[in-house]
């Protein structure tokens, strides 16, 4: 936490999950919030030794039976549609919260009855695979309708974001861009000195808008040109096995290594010997996007590793080199960019580096961008009056 004492009042944080690994962003900001102290009011608590914060809430709790139809009742008899929205108003007017700030368009859903009862501000941060059905969330059935009603202030982390949240409903009026924030010191500048096998990672969920099938048919294509290389793939998910069966008939499976979900300590290893970034994203066919960027772009820039990646949702809007981006689904032109920049002289390599780095510094910084949150608090306080 910062050494800055709060002094404007204390901000309630809903999240569903505190804190799945795919959601170090928010850590971030909790860990960097200045004039507002942040309590955290979560459905469901993990992972709580590799994300510690002084004040987290676990709403939901494993309780009997019985406790629990009883809370059901007494939620149901106050109001509220269930235990969770009533346990956040309860939570929230005993913390003395002055506003809610729900990540995720869900926890936006459930946070509404909460601070219309406590008469309160709600502003809610979409990140992407809320927004991912722009048809449904039109609908009369969308379940953003009474939140885009009656909630503050919405934020997204870049222009196509905005946009995409303005379709599905939200008044564009009271979107507002936050960037996503890195603490840049736990990232040290180290660009990697290339060396033999040429190792190319990809960081990320298994699932189908991350491009990961792409990434092992660019990666197969260009083998012949990167010489000794492997690839990475670090996470995990449903589609593991089509995955592994895709590099086997490929013929490249024992150069692409699936090292599964890793810890903080391990990610760092990972970083300390990847060479290139892959991060080719797209549309999946159900509509889920990125809806902003990919968080591991910011951290491997940071670090100094020169990334690939796709002209898709906000990814043009946190990369140095946006005009080097391939479109989506372009394995011919992921496998060129590849080749391209593992080819790169040591000069070129460096500066690269140096430009990614620059770019993080200067447009992510989570310092500079906690002043901005704050001031996103204040405007929320001044509209609610």
């Amino acid at each position: 936490m910062t050494d800055q004492a709060p002094t404007n009042g204390t901000i309630g944080h809903v999240v569903r999950e505190y804190l799945p690994r795919s959601a170090t962003f928010i850590y971030t900001v909790l860990r960097h919030q200045r004039g507002f102290a942040p309590v955290v009011f979560a459905k469901r608590a993990m992972n709580l030794d590799e994300f510690p914060l002084d004040d987290v809430r676990h709403l939901t709790p494993m309780e009997p039976v019985l406790h629990r139809a009883r809370r059901k009742g007494t939620a149901l008899a106050s109001g509220y549609t269930g235990t969770y929205p009533h346990r956040i108003a309860t939570h929230a007017r005993s913390e003395g919260c002055v506003a809610l700030h729900a990540h995720f368009g869900w926890s936006g859903v459930a946070a509404v009855p909460a601070a219309k009862r406590l008469d309160i501000p709600l502003v809610t941060t979409f990140y992407g695979r809320d927004l991912s059905d722009p048809e449904r969330a039109n609908s009369r059935r969308s379940p953003h309708r009474r939140l885009f009603a009656e909630g503050t202030l919405f934020m997204c982390e870049g222009p196509a974001m905005a946009k995409h949240l303005g379709e599905t409903g939200c008044p564009p009026e009271r979107i507002r861009i936050q960037r996503i924030g890195l603490d840049v010191s736990r990232w040290p500048f180290d660009p990697p000195v290339r060396r033999r096998p040429l190792i190319i990672v990809q960081i990320s969920r298994f699932v189908e808008k991350k491009g990961l099938d792409l990434s092992l048919r660019a990666f197969a294509a260009a083998r012949d040109e990167l010489g000794p290389s492997e690839l990475w793939m670090v996470g995990d998910g449903r589609l593991r096995e089509d995955l592994e069966a895709l590099a086997a008939r490929l013929g490249i499976a024992e150069h692409v290594h699936f090292l599964g979900m890793v810890s903080y300590s391990e990610y760092q290893e990972v970083m300390r010997r990847a060479h290139i970034c892959l991060q080719p994203s797209r549309t999946a066919r159900d509509g889920d996007t990125e809806g902003g960027a990919p968080t591991v772009l910011l951290e491997m820039q940071a670090a100094g590793i020169p990334v690939v990646s796709t002209r898709h949702a906000d990814i043009p809007f946190v990369v140095a080199d946006p005009g080097e981006l391939v479109e989506e689904e372009d394995v011919e032109g992921i496998s060129d960019a590849l080749i391209r920049v593992a080819g790169l002289s040591d000069a070129d390599w460096q500066e690269r580096a140096r430009r990614g780095r620059a770019v993080v510094q200067e447009r992510h910084d989570a310092a500079t961008l906690a002043s901005k949150l704050d001031e996103i608090y204040a405007e929320a306080l001044r509209l609610h009056g």
